[in-house]
């Protein structure tokens, strides 16, 4: 049973809702206003979705450096 499962609160500063997603803090502190207190960020569902379109171009590097191309 992890954290999120348990109700922790957004990772993002300012933001008090319940996380749905937990991800490496590195990469979402590149986007988005996190805390610095752990090694991941807890991200509610409108700042995960503000997550990914910021970090749109970077997954899609990402996966074109692995494919079989």
């Amino acid at each position: 049973m992890g954290r999120v499962s348990k109700g922790v609160n957004c990772s993002v500063v300012g933001c008090s809702a319940k996380a749905e997603i937990s991800l490496p803090a590195d990469r979402v502190s590149r986007y988005l206003n996190v805390s610095k207190e752990s090694r991941r960020a807890y991200l509610c569902k409108p700042h995960y979705k503000e997550f990914k379109r910021a970090s749109k171009k970077e997954r899609e590097m990402e996966r074109a450096r692995y494919s079989g191309l």
